[in-house]
């Protein structure tokens, strides 16, 4: 099964030895339905679990969740088994059956009877008997039921749905030790809110004509929920998945698997499959001249620790396979000091970083800082490059060139790039401001900012991705780009 943060948090939850209540709110189209069916698939090998839904049909559910007609209130009728209905505290129940009986409670048109008209409560709400049964039959194994929605089920009896919460939280959770989820139709406040053991609030909204879902743990009794409580998440293929925050690392030792380069001279890999679902190209590689933009939208930590993890990639990968890489950007330094840690040295030849030293080195360009053009002229670069196999790849950051050149390395950098394009790709790493003065240069753009903690990339307006880090077999940090819908 494949790990998904939210799931392992409210499993965690149902794990607890005693019987919790969680609701689960949002307004139409949230995916709350989904989200619950995603965590009954996760815990049904672990506990058993029962659905009770209030639609008239679950087929569309059944064809992502095949399973639920085993487990659904709607999909067969459960034989009425006494003997569990008499192992389930049913102490709430009997007291809303009094109230009826009572006058105190109005049934006109679901009971059809007049006060003081002895009922049968369990035959006149026959998903409460449902529930009440199954829980009857599991007491003792932690029992998982979903009520979707509460709202509805209460609307269908005339009751109030606080009234009915309170009724089943008391003898499922509470006294017979059950797990119940319950799904709120409304995404206001409430007094299941407070009731509740767990509440997960669903939402989603636009974001630069982009569809963003995101989930937050408004509490969760027993459980940590950090200091981060929100999550984004996508219903692709009708399935819920959510998306954690990963921090970038690198491995402490040297890394020897390579992926071997098209020997063909005319394109250059940025060094990230995942990049092919980005770019127009369809591919990570881009055509010899290409001006290749990371346009940082927003300063964050999270946004430059993976925008940097994209140029390590792109480094590592042509590096290794014997093709030059000139790396002039802010982050050049500690880039080295990653590479000097994993990557073999023979690779590192082809490296060549740019700093403002006196020392003198084979593989680092000592930089006045006067001007671009004085500081890398062509036959420098080619100099550096000898050893080499072309193409090559040079990299920059605004953010090294302002510091370094103050404004004056917008003009100079559009001459070294038309003297290095015929050898080469360029890479440019551009903050907000920059980017709007530099684009028009630009073969192809992507787009990086971040929301909530989580780095969002796209190069045009039609798909957005959220970004993770899985690790290879190397423990080397590759990113993953997912869609939301």
């Amino acid at each position: 099964m494949i790990s998904d943060i939210l799931l392992e948090i409210f499993g965690e939850f149902m794990k607890q030895p005693f019987g919790n209540s969680l609701t689960i709110k949002g307004k139409p189209g949230a995916g709350k339905t989904t989200f619950a069916l995603e965590l009954l698939d996760w815990l049904k090998e672990k506990a058993p679990v029962y659905y009770v839904g209030t639609r008239s049909s679950n087929d569309p559910l059944r064809e992502k969740f095949p399973w639920i007609s085993d487990v659904s209130s709607g999909s067969k009728v459960r034989r009425r088994n006494k003997d569990a209905l008499n192992e389930v505290v049913k102490e709430n129940l009997n007291k809303l059956e009094r109230m009826i009986e009572e006058g105190k409670v109005s049934k006109s048109y679901a009971f059809g009877g007049e006060p003081g008209l002895v009922l049968n409560i369990e035959e006149i709400l026959p998903e409460l008997e449902s529930m009440y049964n199954f829980v009857g039959e599991n007491i003792d194994k932690g029992p998982i039921v979903v009520l979707d929605s509460i709202e509805a089920l209460a609307e269908k009896y005339d009751l109030d749905p606080s009234l009915l919460f309170s009724i089943i939280q008391k003898d499922l959770a509470e006294k017979s030790g059950a797990n119940l989820i319950l799904i709120q139709e409304s995404d206001q406040p409430s007094p299941l809110d407070y009731y509740s053991d767990g509440v997960v609030q669903m939402n989603y909204s636009m974001d630069n004509n982009f569809l963003i879902r995101d989930v937050t743990i408004l509490k969760l009794r027993g459980v940590s929920i950090g200091s981060s409580p929100t999550y984004l998440y996508s219903l692709e293929n009708g399935r819920f998945h959510s998306f954690r925050r990963d921090m970038i690392t690198y491995p402490n030792q040297r890394v020897r698997n390579v992926r071997k380069a098209d020997e063909r001279q005319f394109e250059v890999s940025l060094g990230s499959q995942e990049l092919s679902k980005v770019l127009p190209t369809l591919s990570d590689k881009v055509p010899l001249g290409s001006v290749v933009m990371f346009h940082r939208e927003t300063k964050s930590n999270m946004v430059d620790s993976y925008v940097n993890a994209l140029k390590n990639s792109l480094i590592k990968y042509n590096v290794s396979n014997g093709r030059g890489v000139i790396d002039i950007s802010s982050s050049s330094y500690e880039s080295s000091k990653i590479f000097v840690n994993t990557m073999d040295p023979e690779w590192l030849k082809n490296y060549i970083t740019a700093e403002r030293t006196d020392k003198t080195s084979p593989f680092v360009i000592n930089i006045g800082g006067r001007s671009m053009i004085e500081d890398f002229p062509k036959e420098v670069l080619d100099y550096y490059l000898t050893h080499s196999k072309k193409p090559y790849t040079y990299v920059f950051s605004t953010d090294f060139l302002r510091f370094t050149y103050g404004e004056s390395f917008f003009g100079d950098l559009s001459t070294i790039i038309n003297g290095v394009r015929p050898t080469g790709i360029i890479v440019i790493i551009a903050d907000d401001e920059e980017y709007k003065k530099i684009y028009h240069y630009a073969s192809f753009t992507v787009h990086v900012h971040d929301i909530n903690g989580y780095v969002m990339i796209n190069s045009n307006a039609v798909n957005h991705f959220v970004t993770s880090v899985g690790l290879d077999d190397e423990k080397w940090p590759e990113l993953k780009f997912s869609i939301i819908v």
